[in-house]
This record gives C-alpha cells, sequence and structure tokens, in this order.
C-alpha cells in the first residue's frame, strides 16, 4: 500500500470518527432527559401541584392568571405500562360534578406532569365535568428511569396505554376515555390511540409527523448541517432506539369512526405548523385541524385560554359518551 493511499485511509478513518462523534454530540443534546422535573425549563415548575401552581409559558412575564383551573384535590397514583410493566406516576384529579368521563393528558419531552401546559389544561377539563389523569411518561418526572433518552414516543406510548389500562381497571369504560397531549406528548398520544382502538378521541397540540422530518428542522434550528441526520438515527439505533418504528404520520390514519383534534400554532419554531396540515390530510373524515394565528410551541392556551377550553371541552364533549 503507497503513502498517499494511507493517508488517504487515515483522513476517512478520521473523518467518520469525528462525524459520529458530533453525531453522539448532537443525539445527547436533543435527546436528554432529566428526571424529577430537574430540567432548566422546569426550574420554576417543580413545586407545581394541581392545586397550586403557576401560570408561566416561558418566562416569568409570560405567566397568565390560572386561579379558575387550580384544582381542589388529587390522587397520586402508580401503575405498570404496558408490555414492559414500567412503574409510571400519576396524578388523578376527579371531575368537578360526578362523571363518567376521563381524559389522560401528557407532557411533553424533558417536562413532566408538574408543567403548566400539563396543568392548566387538565383545570380546564376537571371544571367542565372531566376526570383527568396526568402522567409522567418514563424516563421523565416521577416515573421510573431506565435511560436518561428519551425515545420519541416511540416507547413512550406503552405508558399512555399503561394509563388507559390503570383507568380500566378503576371501572371506567372505553367509550368514555380520551387522551390530551402536547408536543411529544401528543406524538406518544397518537401512538398509542393507534394501538388501542378503546381509546375514543384524541387532542394533539403540536405535534410532529415523524422523526426524520422533525430532525431536519432541529438540526437547521441549532445551526447543525442537515447531513448530520443519518448519524443521529444510526447513534439512537446503537443506543437501542429504532425511532422510526411508529410515526405519528402512519399512526394517525384510518380511525375514521373516532374522533381526532389537531392543533398547532402558526409561530411555532420547533415544530413547524406545516405538520399539523400533514397529519390532518392522513387522518380521515372524522378530524378536525385547529390553527392559532401568532402562537409558538404549545401557547394557544396562554394567548387565549377561554377559546382553547372552550374547543377542548366541546370536542371531547361531542366525542366521549355521556
Amino acid at each position: 500500500m503507497n503513502k498517499k493511499l494511507k493517508i488517504l485511509l487515515v483522513i476517512v478513518f478520521l473523518v467518520i470518527i469525528a462525524y459520529f462523534f458530533a453525531a453522539n454530540r448532537i443525539y445527547n443534546m436533543m435527546t436528554i432527559t432529566h428526571p424529577n422535573c430537574q430540567s432548566s425549563y422546569m426550574e420554576r415548575r417543580r413545586e407545581n401541584t394541581p392545586t397550586n401552581f403557576k401560570g408561566e409559558y416561558d418566562t416569568p412575564d409570560t405567566e397568565i392568571d390560572v386561579s379558575a383551573y387550580q384544582m381542589e384535590s388529587y390522587e397520586e397514583v402508580n401503575f405498570a405500562s404496558r408490555e414492559d410493566n414500567l412503574k409510571i406516576s400519576g396524578w388523578f384529579v376527579p371531575a368537578s360534578t360526578e362523571s363518567d368521563r376521563t381524559i389522560i393528558v401528557v407532557h411533553g419531552a424533558d417536562m413532566c406532569k408538574r408543567n403548566s401546559n400539563v396543568l392548566i389544561a387538565s383545570g380546564m377539563l376537571t371544571r367542565n365535568g372531566f376526570n383527568v389523569l396526568m402522567i409522567d411518561l418514563r424516563n421523565h418526572g416521577d416515573s421510573e428511569i431506565v435511560s436518561d433518552h428519551f425515545a420519541a414516543g416511540t416507547e413512550e406510548y406503552r405508558d399512555v396505554l399503561g394509563a388507559y389500562d390503570w383507568l380500566l381497571a378503576q371501572g371506567y369504560q372505553p367509550r368514555n376515555i380520551g387522551v390530551m397531549g402536547v408536543s411529544m406528548g401528543a406524538v406518544t398520544s397518537i401512538n398509542a390511540f393507534s394501538l388501542e382502538k378503546g381509546v375514543a378521541a384524541i387532542w394533539a397540540d403540536s405535534s410532529f409527523t415523524d422523526i426524520p422530518t422533525v430532525l431536519e428542522d432541529q438540526l437547521a434550528l441549532n445551526g447543525f448541517p442537515i447531513f448530520m441526520k443519518k448519524g443521529v438515527l444510526t447513534i439512537a439505533s446503537s443506543d437501542g432506539y429504532n425511532l422510526e418504528s411508529i410515526t405519528p404520520i402512519k399512526a394517525i390514519e384510518d380511525h375514521a369512526e373516532r374522533p381526532i383534534m389537531i392543533t398547532h400554532g402558526t409561530e411555532d419554531k420547533w415544530i413547524n405548523v406545516s405538520a399539523a396540515e400533514m397529519l390532518y390530510a392522513n387522518a380521515g373524515p372524522n378530524a378536525e385541524l385547529w390553527i392559532f394565528e401568532d402562537a409558538h410551541h404549545v401557547e394557544s392556551m396562554f394567548i387565549d385560554p377561554f377559546t382553547y377550553q372552550e374547543r377542548m371541552v366541546a370536542f371531547f364533549e361531542n366525542a366521549l359518551e355521556n
């Protein structure tokens, strides 16, 4: 082997090493989780509970009045995820009036059930006749930790199905159980909805369509070249995650008999609003699309809580049996 070829091979080898080193750093940055609500975003929200929480969207100057959505009581519950039996933590809040209708509420990536958007949505529902089960997904909040990364809904859907199974064990009926998710919680909820026909309806706020598409958006948003996508997916696979095994854009198909609400803000920089339009196009005749003008990622309920509550309550009232 001549000297030039050896040098070329060394250069190629070093480029490959550098590529996957960078891909690993990007993967860790984008999918890291902080158990017990320890992410920097959750710093001011870690003490939130259903009976006492703040209504901050982002920073203190974005706080809204949430006194109407504070709940009177809650029960701490634990149950097993479906299939892999991880311990999932939840808060069960009964409706303000006796009700058989219950909504599972699911938080986003690296957040937890203490996040303001989860609690506001839950308060909107409980004051209007719905029981609510807020959950911490695996590797988040108070649920069981098996990894320091999230799987973008490709494994977490089992936690939502575990919540559904727990509700059945308490005597609630499938026709009376819906699910509401925000961001990755919407992704996870769509995946669970597709696999459990007993979930009667879904409200999906700010979901993406599939990992390759949202990964491209996130790479661009963070200033990384798009060609890093394949490396990040390869690193995820080596970590045990097939992030393309189940995707919302496919999971949302063929549910014509069950109501679906897809909502998104036009100014969302994390997940482009076009994702909602594509999901809606795939969802079938029982789907509705609500595009909220001038709203950033999962911001609609903070900009106009009255309209958000009105539409969400009306959706579930029509979708679930009384």
